[in-house]
């Protein structure tokens, strides 16, 4: 009987050890490719669409909790800071319109904790001002909450999704799991909001930045035609704002 109570304990742990390895190499593997399926719940995971987007939540990169007495972006006011923190009353199928599209132009080392210290210390925004990353691996990361209005393109942040990709497009390429993770994250924002057209940063404000760079920009009206959307700012529609 002791026999096999050992035998049937050596069982037990072998079986054990085996599963969380499986679950370790799964793990791994979807956070190492361009093309796993979860989506986080903020986002809703009961929408999900297509087979290959994952979501890295805010919770599980350690984002800091947004500041509204930010000494740049404090609480809306209508009348004082029409450029405020700011979240959509009206449904986000109804709010957003866009998607704009920049480059971190920053070292590939850096990741979101280190865009949203910069955007937070150094800016005075609230939260990160992007609402996706993408790394060059691919990875998806949550940036600020949709709901909240972003704070990435001056004057044009009103019904607009900020994307960032990581690296400086003016010097380098942007990879092929970056460019693929962003047609999945804009197929998804298609199928679930009234978004019909696609920009780069600078098609908004040639003035005052190349962002997002030549590499990429040269990329997006392909890519816009490519997820349903086209290209340009003519669906922009917003409100008074900061600039």
């Amino acid at each position: 009987m002791r026999t096999a109570l050992v035998r049937l304990f050596l069982i037990g742990s072998v079986c054990v050890a085996l599963l969380a390895l499986a679950r370790y190499h799964y793990r791994c593997g979807r956070e190492e490719t361009s093309a796993p399926l979860i989506l986080t719940r903020s986002l809703g995971a009961s929408q999900a669409v297509g087979k290959s987007l994952y979501v890295i939540s805010r919770a599980e990169w350690g984002a800091r909790e947004p500041v509204v007495d930010g000494s740049v972006e404090g609480r809306y006011d209508p009348e004082t800071n029409a450029g405020g923190w700011f979240i959509y009353d009206e449904p986000l199928d109804e709010a957003l319109n866009t998607i704009v599209i920049h480059h971190s132009a920053l070292p590939l080392s850096d990741g979101p904790r280190e865009i949203q210290g910069q955007h937070m210390r150094r800016k005075g925004y609230a939260d990160m001002g992007y609402h996706f990353v993408i790394d060059a691996a691919g990875r998806i990361y949550e940036g600020r909450p949709l709901a909240a209005r972003g704070a990435h393109t001056g004057g044009h942040n009103t019904g607009t999704v900020g994307v960032v990709l990581l690296g400086n497009f003016e010097r380098q390429m942007p990879t092929d799991p970056q460019i693929e993770s962003l047609k999945s994250l804009c197929r998804f924002l298609v199928d679930r909001y009234a978004i019909t057209h696609l920009a780069g940063h600078r098609d908004f404000q040639p003035e005052v930045t190349v962002c997002p760079g030549l590499n990429l920009a040269q990329l997006l009206p392909g890519l816009a035609r490519e997820v349903g959307l086209i290209f340009g700012t003519g669906g922009y529609v917003g409100m008074p704002e900061s600039p």
